[in-house]
């Protein structure tokens, strides 16, 4: 029997206080009073090395520094360039640097064009403030029916508005959650695209389906939105012969045609279930490997569910299984009860429990 569940955003540890010790540090201090670019641009005019610790109202994060370049940088969901913005668009907390010896590692990351990307965005933001809608708006898409955008702004404008369309109801903070993306860009995202007339408050009425209680599939493309997208992540030495074993399983329960299908060999496959009763259920398949994991990250914010099986007690599966956001559900069966109808079950068993 699948298992159905939910996977809980992973909390962040804080530094005991913002305001507590900094006995341990080489160097600390409030970011009201030292933006991070001033406590950077000193790191690196130094040349020294360590890690530079941030702390936020809402999270913790870190950068790494060698000979005073920016090598990487991390928190929450995000890495790199979109964490560095992250931090740099907080107005509030604290920061605590601790030297350490010099490495060979090379910089990558570029600090004065990210400070004016944080700058950038942060103007389009005012310009937009106004349309920007309360955090706890269900957001949804207005009558315009719009699905895709072009992203004037470099805010990630299209990704932000693909979650909104396959998560209906969604909240601004659930999208900061899902979405890694730096939090200031996905603001700016919805306040362009509310300003646009593209986004509006989520609408129960705008969903069009033949008695939606009558089986588990139906529940399930009510619940998202007359349209379900699945990400089934598979063991790498998973043939063709079984993932379609599984898929047909599902299309034959829910009596939908089973159109063709063709799975690389390595890489994202997508099918796509139409049931004569309404809506569609896209189902993408990806083999789990280090190399797909950002692959996974994003196609997993956008998901309504991830279904995996027994692959998620491998090492690289328990990664995943840490990179599902909380708005997207979570089905699971062990490697022994893995078959043909296995996908369909774990389907089944979450859309009732829903509904």
């Amino acid at each position: 029997m699948a298992k159905t569940g939910k996977i809980a955003r992973p909390t962040t540890a804080t530094a005991a206080t913002t305001t507590g010790s900094t006995s341990k540090h080489d160097l600390s201090g409030r970011i009201e009073v030292f933006s991070l670019y001033e406590v950077m641009e000193m790191l690196s005019s130094g040349r020294k090395s360590g890690q530079l610790k941030v702390v936020t109202p809402y999270a913790e994060g870190k950068c790494l520094v060698n000979r005073g370049s920016l090598i990487s940088a991390s928190i929450l969901r995000l890495s790199d360039g979109e964490a560095v913005i992250e931090m740099l668009s907080a107005h509030a907390g604290a920061f605590f640097f601790t030297s350490a010896p010099a490495t060979d590692a090379k910089g990558g990351l570029d600090l004065t064009s990210l400070l004016m990307e944080t700058v950038r965005l942060e103007d389009e933001f005012e310009r937009n403030a106004s349309y920007f809608p309360d955090e706890t708006t269900r957001l949804g898409l207005s009558s315009r029916g719009i699905r895709v955008v072009t992203d004037d702004l470099s805010c990630g404008a299209p990704h932000v508005l693909e979650v909104i369309a396959n998560k209906p109801k969604i909240t601004t903070p659930q999208l900061m959650a899902a979405i890694p993306l730096a939090s200031l860009k996905i603001r700016l995202a919805v306040a362009w695209l509310s300003s646009s007339g593209i986004l509006g408050e989520y609408n129960t009425q705008a969903i069009a389906l033949q008695g939606i209680m009558d089986s588990w599939h139906q529940k399930l493309l009510f619940l998202g939105g007359g349209g379900s997208r699945i990400l089934l992540v598979t063991h790498p030495e998973d043939g063709p012969h079984e993932v379609f074993k599984m898929v047909s399983t599902v299309a034959a329960d829910t009596k939908a045609p089973m159109p063709e299908m063709t799975l690389p060999h390595d890489g994202p496959g997508v099918v796509r279930l139409r049931p004569p009763t309404g809506g569609l259920l896209s189902i993408t398949v990806l083999p789990v490997h280090k190399r797909h994991r950002g692959t996974f990250q994003t196609l997993a914010a956008s998901a309504q569910l991830v279904a995996m099986g027994g692959v998620a007690r491998s090492e690289e599966g328990m990664t995943w299984l840490s990179l599902i956001p909380e708005t997207t559900g979570l089905v699971s069966w062990e490697h022994e009860a893995e078959g043909a109808g296995s996908l369909r079950d774990g389907l089944r068993d979450y859309a009732n429990s829903k509904m």
